[in-house]
């Protein structure tokens, strides 16, 4: 799982975050449309084929009443020697030239709305008149019926003017839409940034266990061994590398080698990852496996930033890493070399991906729900950039000291 911590929550965060937008928008889109707006708005427009109607053809409709007042005027229009444009009046009414029905669907109407009217006229006998429906309707939609089913195969004339208007309202819909959909994501977001819990500070300090009869070191002060008569010194306190407005001074260059699991703990993996320049490719990761042999997390290194774009690039920044996968996400922290800290630009990049660590020989922690890893910079070599001879890493050997939390 060689992600960053910051990425993976990000990106799940903002997709949980839009689809709860979308699936939010559209409910309450729906839920405007058909509570609040008037059902004449929404109806002012619908389609004669949405009227209602009897299928079994056993009583008079709304649709089929409709159907017959448009065939009565096609007959009409026919006798008067003028069926081409009583046709496309037809089509129009029936809603085939305004690309609300197809000419099958148009013809189905008719033929609807024929069967009714014939059912009706048999009912009533000698009088069928008295209805709904008279002779001459039930043959005007036959008249329709017949001509419907001669262009049924044609392919419908709609008006320019209506295919323009019914894109612009589906744009200015779908505008509206997203824009809602929009506001609704970011509110999400803002509430997931404002109730996500501060994370646990591990800060790039060397620890090391005190010395018999020595002092406790004053909170934030660097402990260095010398490496000679194993005397612990304290150094001048450092403030914390990621302290707004303050460039902490560069590590001693003492080799340090210290650390030991807290009460309770338990060392379970040990790894060692070495980058050199010229591995422009460099991304190391380890398995973390409990002592039953069960694989419960990872951890390694990859390049984080590089500078100048010949070969080999100038590596500035490098992502370690810790999977744990009880938390099913990755904590990371990007150690600098002192000329990129030094660097509100670079750092202002870089700050997105995890924790600003300046790289100096000592050891930083990353801590998990179940993980504690000790990550000891051993090895440190680093190469001039820019003037500045803390540049860009040479070389440099990380260890990982895997302790398993009670």
């Amino acid at each position: 799982m060689k992600s960053d911590a910051w990425g993976f929550n990000r990106w799940f965060i903002v997709t949980v975050a839009l689809v709860i937008g979308f699936l939010i928008g559209v409910a309450c889109v729906a839920y405007l449309v058909y509570a609040w707006v008037p059902a004449d708005v929404i109806l002012r427009d619908a389609p004669p084929r949405f009227l209602r109607f009897d299928p079994a053809g056993d009583r008079p409709d709304y649709r089929d009443v409709y159907v017959a007042r448009v065939a009565a005027r096609y007959a009409q229009g026919v006798q008067i020697g003028q069926p081409e444009a009583a046709l496309t009046q037809a089509q129009q009414a029936l809603g085939v030239t305004t690309g609300d029905a197809t000419p099958i669907e148009a013809l189905a109407m008719v033929r609807s709305a024929e069967q009714v009217a014939r059912n009706e006229n048999a009912r009533e006998g000698d009088n069928p008149d008295q209805g709904w429906f008279t002779l001459a309707d039930q043959n005007s939609l036959t008249l329709l019926a017949e001509r419907l089913e001669q262009v049924k195969d044609q392919p419908p004339v709609i008006a320019q003017s209506v295919i323009e208007a019914r894109r612009n309202a589906a744009l200015l819909g779908g505008l509206l839409l997203l824009l809602w959909i929009a506001v609704l994501t970011g509110l999400l977001l803002l509430v997931v940034r404002l109730l996500k819990p501060a994370p646990v500070s591990a800060t790039a300090s060397v620890v090391a266990p005190r010395a018999a009869g020595e002092a406790e070191a004053r909170p934030g002060t660097v402990i260095n061994v010398n490496p000679a008569d194993g005397q612990v010194a304290a150094a001048t306190p450092a403030a914390a590398p990621t302290e707004p407005g303050t460039i902490p001074a560069v590590y001693a260059p003492a080799p340090v080698r210290v650390g030991s699991p807290l009460p309770g703990e338990s060392l379970i993996n040990t790894f060692r990852a070495v980058y050199e320049h010229g591995n422009e490719n460099f991304d190391e990761g380890f398995q973390i496996s409990a002592t039953s042999g069960e694989l419960i997390g990872e951890c390694g290194a990859s390049v984080a930033d590089r500078v100048s774009l010949t070969s080999p690039s100038r590596v500035i920044a490098l992502a370690i890493w810790t999977f744990d996968k009880n938390d099913f996400q990755s904590t990371t922290k990007v150690m600098l070399t002192p000329y990129a800290y030094r660097n509100n630009v670079m750092r202002s990049k870089l700050a997105a991906r995890g924790e600003l660590v300046q790289a100096g020989p000592g050891i930083f922690e990353i801590a998990t729900s179940t993980l504690r890893v000790e990550v000891e910079v051993r090895d440190l070599q680093l190469l001039p950039l820019d003037g500045d001879p803390d540049g860009y890493f040479q070389r440099v050997e990380l260890e990982f000291r895997v302790y398993k939390k009670p």
